[in-house]
Order: structure tokens, then C-alpha cells, then sequence
């Protein structure tokens, strides 16, 4: 054959091979939105709220800017977690334009999404060039595995998780410009790949993995000299050091504490049982790599066993890293395919594998985002070799062709149809919480989470004018039965002792005294004297939930609250301000707080220490309106309703509590004014859309 018709060829073939990546392209785009495009209409759940929605630095804005590059990435208790400065900037720029847009949170949902179908676009070219020698087939087939695993569903459907995905973009944008750097010899892309990595850390420190990964690459997929590598890695190296430590000349101090409900492993004190459930965890990731099923939005305790080395699993587990080190470490000096399979997966897997620091949740479907990329190219390298196909060779025969390509359609279609299924579980955060609590069940966190998910909307039926607790009972019943799971599993979990104190109260206890009442007003003494009996059992369950709270964190200030609430609720007002007086004296002087002695003075007969505590609030809340409601509600009582009126006209300027906006609206229109009327009235509806949003 002439040379003309050999380079014609080579010619069609580069042509054919640009239509075939194109035409790839086009499918990798049309099954991810297939899969994930049913996220965009999710709401917010877990850490959304916060960091977005309800985030004092995001509401403001481009205007937060400047407040978000001087802080820290923090939860709403106050617990940080690092920088992670892009994530938030890019929440703040997106609330600027649809922070009342009736559209919010769908526009964020899109952007995730879009960001993943970018991020993927970027990873197949970045493959494409690392497997530039082999089959087209092999990155291709590989990359629809990987989008379609179900635990990339956390990463997409969670906007807080954003993080992940500026990570995941940053870091192949860095991996793609070292290469064209080791390639082409040309100084700036090395300078652009550094700019990259440093904006991956500033997404998520976890990017602190890459320095691994990018002379990994270099060394297995490019020509590059050994001293060259290590220069480049000192240089990468400093760049982290800059990232990660740099903020901290400017920032606050840190203070992420990881709680035992977080992770066991933070109180075990043994080295060697630490390590042995390190390799349990290790064996766990690989079982949810090949079988993600079920999956859970928080792990935490006690859903992984702190177990020691005679465990059967932790012994397989052991067994299969150590096989995979050894045939990473014989396909080293030959630059095998599966020996960078594994020291990748080794690599991304490291961050979470307990080993050096206990990571918060235990495990999570998150922290497979990356290394769920080894584990999709070792499987569609495994069906190269079931049909004795090398993975190097770029023409296939056509039936075996078709047998790889059904092998990885077989498992597409349960992840799809998983993932799928799962970025609906992850609609909003009851829905979350509901699809979970069955396979969560031994989790602290999550029963806790559930029931306090479901105590919010009892709360929300409770502030109704009529009481709906006849048709709401079954919810609360299910939100006591997960706090007491939650303090079965752990009996020093305070929060849901005072959880379970503040349900008993409140609610059981309280209908129980409203049914009393009622029967007594019927005469039917002897169904009120079994009430009041019933109620005087819930209140023992009450004390006796906020003495373990309060014996588990003995300045528990909302402990005290609620504890001193229950205590007014039995008439016990002595008891219910020392109470009150103890909450004050350990979390500070709250106007809701200050209210309730000044109520519990009034209740007792004690009304000038009522009065004297209310202008206490107006002093030191001035903007508060609970003192003016107080002291309406007092002068009503006494039949001065003119006085009152006053008050309460005085409290709808300071604060929006619907309750006073009706009683007002009702008042003014049997006085004939209906313009103060209707104005009230709509102030009733404003604040009763508040409370409910």
C-alpha cells in the first residue's frame, strides 16, 4: 500500500474516531440529565438551609463577599469546618438575583446539575488523553458507570455539596494543564494547572489528595523525568501549604469538634482496633462501590462496628487491599492500566479511610464521588478481560464489542434506575428523612434528625386556632419512638433527652390537661381525674428526660427552659423560675426567657415582679415584642382593654405574632373601624406565613 493510502487512512480513522467522541459526548450528556435532571426541582434538606437559604453571610449577597473571604465554612451550631470560600461566593452570587425568585431552589438545583454534566465533559477529555493508546470504547464505557453511580446522587442532589463539585472540576482542570505542561515543555501550564489546584483547595480541602494524584498521572501517562516530577511536587506542595495554612493568619480560630454520635472511633484510645475498623470501613466502601444499596444521607453511630482484628470482614478486607497493593506494585515500573486503577482509588480513598483522623459521619456516600471513577474503569477493564479483549487495542471485534457494551448496560440500568429513585428520596428533607429510617436505624444522628423533622410539623399544626392533635398523634408517637432509639443507642446523646422531656411536656402532658379541663367543664370527673393521672405520668417521663440531659451536659441551658416550661405547665412556678433563673444564668438573658419568669411571677399572683421583669426585656430587648404582649395579655385579664389595646398595637410594630394581629383585627372591626381591621388582619396572615415558612 502507497503512502498516499496510509495516510488517507489514518486520516478517515482520526475522522471517524472525532465523530464517534462526538457522538459519545452527546450521549454521556443525554444520560446524565436523563438521570439527574428530576434533582432540579428538589428543595433544601440537611446542611442547605444553612448554607445557603438561611445563612446570614449568603442573604446579603454580592454584599457578603467581603464577610465570606474573612470567615469560616460553619454549620448552624457553630461547628467549622474549614474555608471552602468558592462554594459560598457562588451561593452568594446566586442569592443575589433569586433570593425572592419563586423559582428558588430550582435555579441552584440547575447549576449542580449543569456542574456535574461540566465536570464529566471535562473528565472524559482528561481520560481520553490518558487513554489516548487504547480503545475508545475503554474511557467511554468507564465515564457511563461512573456518572450513573448512585452515590453520586449526595453530591449532585445536596447543594451543600457544591463543594465536592468545584473540587471535582478544579482538580481535572489542574490534571489536564500538567499534562499539556509535561507534553508540550511550556512553563504557563504548569503556572494554570497551580492556579487550578489552589482554587480545588479553596473549594474543599479534601483537594489535598490531589498532590498525589497529579504526579501519579504524570508519571504513568506522560515522559516526564524523575527530577522534573519532584520538582513539580515540592511546587504542589507549596501551593497546599499556602492554601490550607495561609487563611489562618486572617481567620478565626478553628473549632470543628467530631462528636462520638459523629464517629465511635474519636473515644476508642486503641491504636490496633482503630486501625482494624479503618480496614472495616475500607471493605464497606467496596461493598457500596459494587453494590450501593441501601444508601444513607448520615451514618455516624452505630452503624459501623468499632471491631478488632478477629472480625471474618475485616480480614477479607485486609486480604483485598493487600492483594491490590501487590498487583499495583508489580504493574509499577511497567505502567500497567490496573496498577493506576488501584493507586488512585488508594489515593482518593485514603481521606476517608479513619486512619489518620476520624472523619464526621463515620463513612458517606459523598466520599466515593472520587474514587468510584477507579472503581468504574477497573470494571469495564475486568470486561475487556472476561472477553479476552486488551484494553490497548483500538479496533474490537464487533461480538465481543457488543458483549462489553451489554455488560456495562447491565449494570447501568439498576444504577440509573437507583439513582434515579434516589434523587426523589432527596425531594425535600421529611421526604429524606422518611426514606432513610428504616436502614438508618441504629443511627443516632438520623433518628434524632427524624424526629425532630417530624416534631416540626406537629408544631406547625399546633400553632393552628383549632386543636388538631386527634389527627396528629400517630406523628408525634413516631418522633418519640425515634428519640428514644436514639438515646437506646446512645444514653448520652443530651440533645434528645431534652428532646423527649420537651415531647412528654408539651405535648402529652399538655393535651392531657386540655382533655382534663374539658371533661371537667362536662362534669365527666371521672375521665378528668384519669387524664390529670395520665398527665402526671407524662410529666414524670418529662423530669426524668431532662435529668439525664442535664446529668449528661450539666449546663445544658435549654434543659432548664424546658424543664422550668413543664414545671409551669404543673403550676409549680417556684420551681419554673429557678429553672428559668438557671437557663439565664448559663446560655445569657434571652427575651423569651426573661418572658416566661415574668409569666410564671404573674400566674404565681406576683404582679408587680411580672411587671418589673417585663420593663427588665424592654430595656435590654428594645426591639422584642413578647414584653408588650405580656403586659397586653395582663391588662386584658384585669378588663382594661383600652390599655391593652395600646400594648398590643405596640407589640404588631415591634414583632409579627398572629395570634395579636387577629385578636386586634376582631377588636377594631366590632369598633366599626374596618380600615384598622383589615390591617391588622393582614398582619395576622404575614406572620402566620412566616411561622409557616
Amino acid at each position: 500500500m502507497g503512502k498516499g493510502k496510509i495516510k488517507k487512512t489514518v486520516l478517515h480513522k482520526r475522522l471517524d474516531d472525532r465523530k464517534m467522541i462526538g457522538l459519545f459526548k452527546v450521549i454521556l450528556v443525554a444520560i446524565t440529565f436523563v438521570l439527574y435532571y428530576n434533582t432540579i426541582f428538589n428543595f433544601f434538606a440537611l446542611d442547605d438551609y444553612y448554607i445557603n437559604y438561611h445563612n446570614p453571610q449568603i442573604v446579603k449577597g454580592i454584599a457578603g463577599i467581603p464577610e465570606i473571604v474573612t470567615s469560616l465554612y460553619a454549620d448552624e451550631s457553630g461547628q467549622t469546618f474549614g474555608y471552602r470560600v468558592l462554594v459560598r461566593i457562588s451561593f452568594a452570587i446566586e442569592n443575589q438575583f433569586t433570593a425572592n425568585w419563586k423559582y428558588n431552589p430550582y435555579f441552584s438545583h440547575l447549576i449542580n446539575v449543569l456542574l456535574y454534566i461540566g465536570g464529566l465533559l471535562l473528565l472524559y477529555k482528561v481520560l481520553r488523553r490518558l487513554f489516548g493508546n487504547y480503545s475508545v470504547w475503554f474511557p467511554f464505557l468507564a465515564m457511563v458507570l461512573f456518572l450513573s453511580h448512585p452515590t453520586h446522587t449526595e453530591v449532585v442532589a445536596s447543594l451543600k455539596n457544591r463543594d465536592t463539585l468545584l473540587n471535582f472540576i478544579f482538580s481535572f482542570l489542574a490534571i489536564w494543564q500538567f499534562i499539556k505542561w509535561a507534553d508540550t515543555d511550556k512553563k504557563k501550564y504548569v503556572v494554570f494547572g497551580m492556579v487550578y489546584f489552589f482554587l480545588a483547595l479553596l473549594s474543599k480541602e479534601t483537594a489535598i489528595a490531589q498532590l498525589a494524584v497529579f504526579p501519579l498521572v504524570l508519571y504513568f501517562f506522560t515522559d516526564i523525568s524523575p527530577k522534573r516530577l519532584l520538582r513539580f511536587s515540592l511546587v504542589a506542595l507549596t501551593i497546599t501549604i499556602v492554601a490550607l495554612v495561609g487563611p489562618w493568619l486572617f481567620l478565626p480560630e478553628f473549632s470543628r469538634e467530631i462528636r462520638f454520635f459523629e464517629n465511635p472511633l474519636v473515644a476508642e484510645p486503641n491504636f490496633m482496633v482503630r486501625l482494624s475498623t479503618s480496614f472495616y470501613i475500607l471493605g464497606w466502601y467496596l461493598k457500596m462501590l459494587a453494590y450501593p444499596y441501601p444508601l444513607g444521607y448520615f451514618y455516624g453511630y452505630n452503624m459501623i462496628p468499632v471491631v478488632n482484628w478477629a472480625n471474618i470482614w475485616v480480614l477479607l478486607s485486609f486480604a483485598a487491599y493487600i492483594g491490590m497493593a501487590v498487583l499495583a506494585f508489580l504493574g509499577l515500573k511497567k505502567k500497567t492500566v490496573l496498577s493506576f486503577i488501584i493507586l488512585y482509588y488508594f489515593i482518593t480513598i485514603s481521606m476517608y479511610a479513619n486512619i489518620v483522623y476520624p472523619v464526621p459521619g463515620i463513612v458517606g456516600d459523598r466520599f466515593m464521588f472520587f474514587p468510584s471513577l477507579a472503581f468504574s474503569l477497573a470494571l469495564v477493564f475486568v470486561f475487556f478481560k472476561l472477553f479476552k479483549v486488551d484494553v490497548s487495542n483500538r479496533k474490537i471485534p464487533r461480538g465481543r464489542l457488543v458483549g462489553i457494551v451489554a455488560l456495562t448496560l447491565l449494570l447501568l440500568l439498576p444504577y440509573g434506575q437507583y439513582t434515579r429513585y434516589r434523587n426523589y428520596e432527596w425531594r425535600t428533607q421529611l421526604t429524606l428523612f422518611h426514606a432513610d429510617r428504616i436502614h438508618l436505624f441504629n443511627s443516632v444522628k438520623a433518628n434524632e434528625l427524624y424526629g425532630s423533622e417530624l416534631m416540626q410539623k406537629v408544631n406547625v399544626e399546633l400553632a393552628k386556632p383549632v386543636n388538631p392533635f386527634h389527627f396528629i398523634v400517630s406523628m408525634v408517637d413516631s418522633a418519640v419512638m425515634h428519640y428514644e432509639r436514639a438515646v437506646e443507642l446512645d444514653s448520652s446523646h443530651y440533645g434528645t433527652w431534652n428532646n423527649v422531656g420537651s415531647v412528654y411536656a408539651k405535648i402529652y402532658a399538655n393535651q392531657a390537661l386540655i382533655r382534663e379541663r374539658s371533661y371537667r367543664k362536662k362534669n365527666e370527673l371521672e375521665k378528668a381525674e384519669k387524664e390529670k393521672k395520665l398527665a402526671e405520668e407524662y410529666f414524670a417521663k418529662a423530669e426524668n428526660a431532662f435529668k439525664m440531659a442535664i446529668h449528661f451536659k450539666p449546663d445544658y441551658g435549654s434543659a432548664y427552659f424546658n424543664r422550668g416550661f413543664a414545671l409551669e405547665l404543673q403550676e409549680k412556678y417556684d420551681s419554673a423560675i429557678y429553672n428559668y433563673r438557671k437557663s439565664v444564668e448559663i446560655d445569657g438573658p434571652y427575651a423569651k426567657t426573661l418572658s416566661r419568669i415574668a409569666n410564671a411571677y404573674y400566674k404565681n399572683g406576683q404582679l408587680d415582679l411580672a411587671l418589673a421583669e417585663n420593663k427588665k426585656i424592654i430595656r435590654q430587648f428594645p426591639e422584642s415584642d413578647l414584653p408588650y404582649v405580656n403586659l397586653g395579655n395582663y391588662y386584658y385579664m384585669m378588663g382594661e382593654t383600652e390599655q391593652a389595646i395600646r400594648l398590643y398595637e405596640k407589640a404588631i410594630e415591634k414583632g409579627t405574632n398572629p395570634a395579636v394581629g387577629k385578636l386586634l383585627s376582631e377588636y377594631f372591626s366590632k369598633q366599626g373601624n374596618n380600615a384598622k381591621a383589615a390591617y391588622y388582619l393582614q398582619k395576622s396572615k404575614e406572620a402566620t406565613k412566616k411561622q409557616e415558612d
